[in-house]
């Protein structure tokens, strides 16, 4: 790493002092890099006079555009932990968010707070405030006064909370360093090779480290992006196309949408002329979208990636590589070693056996904010020689690696079920089931059946559009299955589904789904 590599948010926005041009942008407002630099440290001013005091959490309620991207910088200026509150987030999720974190301060505005059906009761006792002339009769206006002080200048204190799905469980606060933050954006920016001239389009929300890292990486480059909600794949290729979008970060439920509109021609091929790469994170990447994309896109770079949010990013796999290793989630990025371990001994097992992957190296959050169990049990000294005591995330993902040193998932500790006295993989299902005709994506998971305490192995569908009769795809999946895999990978329950529920990160809603189960089989 070199001496000069950012280490604070606060060495980022000194790099943003120098871009004249466009850096960070949404439909509703538009900032070059200086003014971005500016505009953040104006904020960590304000936030300072209107009392926040060093470690204070402030959080932010706010659409998915510039303000938002901000709230990290100017947090870090006032030497305060920033919590970007997911936009989709309804009032009983914002309400745990809010009762979790404790803020000093929440910063909204009435345009977003009409999302919440009693903002009074989502934002409990915290102080709220809005940058507005006339504020709602349950906020003040953020004060104009500029009081000057210190930052945070210690790259290793927490700079923000980013909080998990909640997809197994209430949502828990991550604490990430400065330091992590700008080792991310550093080593994601230069293995995708990101440059001044590159554009961004992030459609991610910013309370997701996926997200947020388009941010912050093209901050790092001098790179520009473009802030967009995410409504149909055939607008977002419409924006990239208008825009000359560069880059683009999705995961494998929005590239199955993409693949769907291109080939439905809601653009051209040659009008994405300028896109560079593409990234995918938060499962594996289905194989025909990246037969697809090689299809249709051969200018366009293909990066798979792996990451949890408690290391920001893991692994990758080089483009090049990706055509002959679908399934794999590629080997370390820089300044990062993987282990795959015993999960019972800690001790690592030889290639080809599996084993819970460990992240060691950069990047590694500081734990779970106000949950020391937690903590202990996922974040644990780093097994090396030598670490000196640094830490390392147990991932809870069960790996192998083979003689190449080539990883793959295998399943989830907390997730593989047992059926018929088989430990089964529901990645291993929906797998095989996404390449059934007709299907245009899936999701597994086990359901209770009966009251002896025995579990069911379940598949929710999409139908790819023009499937007319959900009851006969249903029967397909499960012929299908029985013809391809072994009894106990076949599903006792298909439901066909217009779309698979998800929580606000775009994770796999599994409580909702079991709901859905719950209310009658297929």
């Amino acid at each position: 790493m070199s001496a000069s590599a950012p280490r604070r948010l606060r060495d980022l926005l000194a790099r943003l002092d120098a871009r004249r041009g466009p850096f960070c942008a949404s439909r509703g407002a538009a900032f070059d890099g200086a003014g971005f630099a500016a505009r953040a440290r104006e904020l960590g001013r304000r936030f300072r006079a209107a009392g926040v005091r060093p470690q204070d959490r402030v959080a932010a309620y706010l659409e998915h555009g510039p303000d938002a991207a901000l709230l990290p910088f100017a947090c870090a200026e006032a030497g305060a932990i920033a919590v970007i509150v997911n936009p989709r987030l309804r009032d009983a999720q914002v309400e745990h968010v809010i009762h979790d974190c404790e803020p000093a301060l929440v910063w909204t505005s009435t345009a977003k707070s009409v999302a919440l059906l009693d903002p009074a009761r989502a934002f409990g006792d915290a102080r709220v405030v809005v940058d507005e002339a006339e504020p709602p009769p349950w906020a003040t206006r953020l004060t104009a006064e500029e009081r000057t002080g210190e930052g945070n200048d210690d790259p290793d204190a927490p700079a923000i909370l980013l909080y998990t799905s909640g997809s197994t469980g209430r949502p828990k606060g991550i604490v990430q360093t400065q330091r992590s933050l700008c080792d991310g954006a550093r080593i994601v920016a230069g293995y995708l090779g990101l440059c001044a001239d590159d554009h961004l389009a992030a459609v991610l929300p910013l309370s997701f480290d996926y997200g947020l890292n388009q941010v912050l990486s093209a901050a790092y480059a001098g790179a520009r992006v473009t802030l967009t909600s995410y409504l149909t794949a055939g607008e977002l290729l419409r924006t990239l196309a208008q825009h000359g979008c560069t880059g683009l970060a999705g995961v494998p439920e929005i590239w199955l949408d993409v693949v769907a509109a291109l080939e439905a021609g809601a653009v051209s091929p040659t009008a994405l002329h300028a896109l560079r790469y593409v990234t995918n994170s938060g499962g594996r990447l289905p194989e025909r979208v990246i037969r697809s994309f090689h299809a249709r896109l051969p200018h366009v770079q293909v990066f798979a990636m792996y990451g949890l949010t408690e290391a920001f990013r893991s692994s990758f796999v080089p483009p090049h590589e990706l055509a002959a290793r679908p399934r794999s989630i590629g080997r370390a990025m820089p300044e990062v070693t993987l282990l795959v371990v015993d999960p019972a001994t800690g001790r690592e097992v030889a290639h080809g056996e599996v084993g819970e992957l460990v992240h060691c190296g950069a990047c590694v959050a500081r734990g779970y904010w106000n949950r020391d169990a937690d903590t202990a049990e996922r974040f644990r000294p780093d097994p090396r020689p030598g670490a000196g005591g640094a830490l390392a995330v147990w991932s809870g993902d069960l790996v192998r690696r083979d003689a190449e040193g080539w990883l793959e998932i295998v399943g989830r500790r907390d997730a593989q079920l047992k059926i018929g006295g088989y430990r089964v993989s529901p990645d291993e299902v929906v797998d095989a089931v996404r390449a059934i005709a007709g299907v245009h994506s899936a999701a597994a998971l086990g359901v209770p059946r009966g009251e002896d305490g025995l579990v069911a192995l379940a598949v929710a569908v999409v139908p790819t559009q023009g499937v007319a009769d959900p009851r006969r795809l249903a029967d397909l999946v499960r012929s299908e299955c029985q013809r391809t895999l072994p009894p106990w990978l076949v599903p006792a329950l298909v439901r066909v589904v217009e779309t698979l529920p998800r929580t606000p990160n775009d994770k796999i809603d599994l409580s909702a789904l079991r709901a859905v189960f719950a209310a009658g089989d297929a």
